[in-house]
């Protein structure tokens, strides 16, 4: 679906798979007027087509398009189009485990060099079947807390979905994965915010000895994830523990770790949905939490 500042939105269409021509001086390529999103649909045990919360990536979505000074759009059309999208390509929808992935995704179609605001973008979604996002399962992962880069920062796009945002840690992620590290943990400071492209979940005892479920806040610099939310929503009512969103400093990790409070640790998001995190590696040092199996994690899950 495209739009130009003269025009607005043109109709919706859906057509066959195919390649795109862009012009050598596509706004896109050279100073990333881009954004996107990752969906999946799921075909349940009876074998209906069921989404997650498609509303909410059309939300995100606009604040993106907003962010990047494109067009928004209504989020209920955009649902429309996606379940007339799914009932047209609903074989290629796997059974369980896998997932049909969704990309929607926005892309100045502007041709001119030159840093301004688009004057004509595309909204386009696309899909692929899709695997378990690691290869070994529901197994525990390993990841290591990045104290010398910085995914993103106070001011900047971490918390919208951009591809320039992840290309910031590239250069880490490939060293760690060398060192068998499966992700990367970002610090804004002493702050942590998020493992790799995921959000991720403590579960500790508290200072205050209480059992607490807890994620780092919203700050601006990583993203309010829908898996993230989501989990939110479903313990918010828990008499186990405590759940709530706050600061959380690699300082208080290791604390915790160092008197036996860490519980847990996990990651979250579209593609992984919820992954255990086994060890935590900080300087060097190897951090394990008390259930580095998951319990928690894996109940939610």
């Amino acid at each position: 679906m495209e739009w130009s500042a003269d025009a607005g939105w043109a109709r919706p269409r859906i057509v066959p798979f195919h390649e795109f021509d862009i012009h050598p001086f596509n706004s896109t390529l050279h100073y990333a007027f881009e954004g996107f999103e990752g969906m999946k649909a799921y075909r349940d045990p009876n074998g209906k087509i069921r989404t997650f919360r498609p509303e909410k990536n059309a939300a995100r979505l606009n604040e993106t398009s907003k962010r990047i000074c494109f067009p928004t759009f209504d989020p209920n059309e955009f649902v429309k189009c996606l379940d007339e999208f799914l009932r047209i390509e609903e074989p290629w929808v796997p059974e369980e485990p896998s997932t049909l992935y969704i990309r929607p995704t926005i892309m100045s179609l502007t041709d001119v060099l030159g840093v301004h605001p688009p004057n004509k973008t595309m909204l386009f979604v696309t899909a692929s079947p899709s695997e378990i996002y690691f290869k070994n399962g529901l197994n525990p992962i390993k990841v290591k807390i990045e104290t010398e880069a910085t995914r993103a920062w106070p001011g900047g796009t971490g918390d919208v979905k951009v591809g320039a945002n992840y290309i910031m840690g590239i250069t880490q992620t490939k060293a760690a994965a060398k060192e068998g590290i499966d992700q990367l943990v970002w610090l804004n400071k002493d702050r942590i915010t998020e493992a790799g492209a995921c959000n991720l979940y403590v579960y500790w005892i508290n200072k205050d000895n209480q059992k607490e479920l807890v994620t780092p806040m919203l700050d601006g610099t990583l993203l309010p994830g829908i898996t993230r939310q989501s989990i939110l929503d479903l313990t918010k009512d828990d008499k186990r523990f405590t759940s709530c969103e706050k600061k959380v400093t690699v300082k208080e990790l290791v604390k915790a770790h160092k008197e036996k409070r860490l519980l847990e640790m996990f990651i979250c998001g579209t593609a992984v949905v919820i992954r255990p995190v086994g060890s935590i590696v900080y300087k060097g040092e190897e951090m394990k939490p008390q259930y580095p199996e998951g319990q928690l994690s894996l109940e939610l899950y």
